[in-house]
């Protein structure tokens, strides 16, 4: 994705520059994290026909993901050269994946210094949206392309597409020989258009002929050599490019040199013969004049967009789709119908452009949009995608580490599953002890049905932790929970469950009992911090010394460090009646729901004692309860 070859201390600041971006998207569409554990520098996506995603990570493996917050391996693609722009690229399946399992992979290879396109057989549930029992094996490799040059670690291109015609079309760079650009038979800085629908079932070491490949209806299928399945060449690395689904036109993001990105459209003739169409690189970078190759410029075809690097901090464009509405629950409308986005991997800005029918510009400004960008903030993006249900998907790396990254998507606000508390709320506990009930939420779907397998992430602020770490996932009837522990630090606990999408939480809240003596000098303050779901806060207590060898005592509710029937216990307030409403004090013992008590204590008098502190309060609501333990050196 390189423009050339950067110090290793320059090329660290367009990763901080996108990670400091915040992220803006208009007013009615929301950012999605769906998975962000369990993959390897996501490179690219695909979506099988059910609408599960096939994610390519840079060292070769590939994950499955079926709509939860997690990833499930498929297979490792054997053998991928990692380092610097190389890797695991591109990922496609085949139109009839149910039916023979095939998808399609593009990579750079530790076995010889080329790109090699292979096609992987799948086998295991092909058609199943939910299912996670998929898998492919070295043994189904078949050889598709092999003899691509890749003597470079940058400019590999490349993505591999189908498009509406059935034909697999692969964009490849010029492996950083710009002039190679310019001959249509060095398989570098061109658009493949392959028929791979005859090609065998099974596996395959060699490769087939290029004449296999040929679909017999390129501008050049007349040839005899690589040139027979080009339709576009001049091209420096493309890296990103999608297919429209409805016009058949290619949409590709040009990586520039040092000024321009850009950002191209191959059309797709609705009548007569394809074109074979030069986008003019290295005698055009974008609009502007760079280098030639001899002799005189030629004919060539501007982009559609032409992005200055200077002014905006791009790098790296990346192409995205032209969007279609599908009929989805996430589709963006029809303002938003044959739109084009694209971005770019360090600026991380998306552009937005709408097409009058002869010339393309910038799609007019949304509410909440960022300026003249769609929207901002997402940097280090490696593939843009739509989704069947309407929705843009896209892979993200963890900067340029060969780890970690994540896979989310845009989407408008409107209908989305939500989740609710089902039971657990309003709990009190003693500190340090679990509450008596788990809490417990569930997931519902935009019709507002329990969704089986859906995802909760819970949270906890305050005194307390969870039971479970995230993503719980929902039972069959839409139900998940967590068992919480009061910490020493007492008060308001607060747990929260989200879903992802939903624009509200489920927030249950619990508060931790807590006895606290804080003894300085002369004077003791004791204090009880405590709630009460009563309408008349009055909460009658007995608070209780013992002193050293004071045995302790197991009642029905639990056990109290101080028996108060000793004689080694003394009672210093209580608020029941039961000793007298005895009060040291002097100012009773009934909280309101909690207290606060302050002893004058005669010089000495306790010196030397190490004293245990407790009690036991009576609440209308929730019955007698007991308090800590609290143990003080005077």
């Amino acid at each position: 994705m390189q423009r050339f070859l950067l110090p290793a201390a320059l090329a660290v600041v367009p990763f901080i520059m996108a990670d400091a971006s915040a992220q803006t998207l208009p007013n009615n569409f929301v950012n999605e994290t769906l998975v962000s554990a369990g993959l390897t520098a996501p490179h690219d996506f695909c979506f099988l026909p059910d609408g599960r995603v096939l994610i390519a990570n840079r060292p070769g493996g590939v994950s499955v993901w079926t709509g939860t917050n997690t990833v499930t391996s498929v297979g490792t693609v054997a053998n991928v050269l990692t380092g610097s722009e190389r890797g695991l690229l591109s990922i496609e399946p085949d139109p009839n994946f149910t039916t023979n399992g095939y998808i399609y992979v593009w990579y750079s290879s530790t076995q010889d210094a080329f790109m090699h396109l292979d096609r992987f057989t799948c086998t295991g549930d092909l058609n199943n949206p939910t299912s996670t029992n998929l898998s492919f094996s070295g043994a189904s490799r078949r050889v598709i392309l092999n003899a691509i040059p890749d003597s470079q670690f940058n400019h590999n291109g490349g993505s591999a597409r189908f498009g509406p015609d059935g034909m697999l079309y692969m964009s490849i760079g010029d492996d950083a020989v710009a002039c190679s650009a310019q001959n249509t038979a060095s398989s570098a800085g061109c658009l493949l258009r392959m028929n791979v629908a005859t090609l065998p079932p099974g596996g395959s070491q060699t490769a087939p002929s290029f004449s296999t490949l040929d679909p017999g209806t390129n501008p050049l299928s007349n040839n005899n050599n690589i040139s027979q399945l080009v339709i576009a060449y001049g091209l420096r690395n493309p890296f990103r490019m999608e297919v429209d689904q409805v016009t058949g036109s290619c949409y590709i993001g040009d990586v520039g040199q040092n000024a321009v990105e850009e950002y191209s459209e191959y059309v797709y003739p609705s009548t007569g013969p394809l074109p074979l169409i030069n986008f003019g690189w290295p005698w055009l970078e974008g609009n502007n004049n760079y280098s030639g190759c001899g002799g005189s410029a030629p004919s060539s075809v501007r982009p559609i967009a032409a992005i200055s690097q200077s002014s905006t901090g791009w790098g790296s464009i990346m192409g995205g789709p032209r969007y279609r509405n599908q009929g989805g629950m996430f589709d963006f409308g029809s303002s938003y119908e044959g739109v084009a986005f694209f971005t770019d991997y360090y600026g991380g800005q998306l552009r937005a452009l709408v097409n009058n029918g002869t010339t393309w510009s910038t799609l007019p400004p949304v509410q909440g949009q960022p300026g003249s960008w769609w929207a901002t903030g997402f940097g280090r993006l490696t593939s843009l995608r739509q989704g069947p249900d309407g929705a843009l998907y896209y892979t993200q790396r963890n900067g340029s580490s060969t780890s970690g990254g994540t896979f989310e998507r845009f989407r408008p606000l409107g209908p989305t599953n939500s989740v609710v508390l089902s039971s657990g709320g309003s709990q009190r506990a003693l500190i340090g002890e679990a509450f008596g009930q788990p809490v417990r939420v569930q997931v519902l779907d935009p019709q507002n049905q329990p969704l089986a397998g859906g995802t909760v992430n819970f949270s906890v602020t305050g005194g307390g932790t969870l039971s479970t770490t995230n993503p719980v996932i929902a039972d069959s009837n839409g139900f998940a929970q967590t068992t919480v522990t009061a910490t020493t630090a007492g008060g308001n606990v607060n747990v929260t469950a989200s879903t992802p999408g939903s624009q509200t939480n489920a927030v249950a809240n619990l508060f931790a009992r807590k006895l606290n003596v804080i003894p300085a000098g002369n004077i003791t303050v004791l204090s009880v911090l405590n709630t009460t779901a009563q309408p008349s806060p009055q909460v009658p207590m007995i608070i209780m010394v013992g002193f050293p060898g004071v045995p302790g005592v197991q009642l029905p509710m639990g056990s109290l460090c101080t028996d108060p029937a000793s004689a080694l216990t003394v009672i210093i307030e209580d608020g029941t009646g039961v000793f007298g409403n005895v009060s040291f004090s002097g100012t009773g013992g009934t909280g309101t729901p909690g207290l606060v008590k302050v002893y004058n204590l005669p010089p000495g008098l306790l010196s030397g004692l190490q004293l245990k502190f407790t009690g036991v309060g009576v609440d209308a609501v929730d019955g007698i309860f007991l308090l800590n333990c609290e143990v003080e050196q005077y």
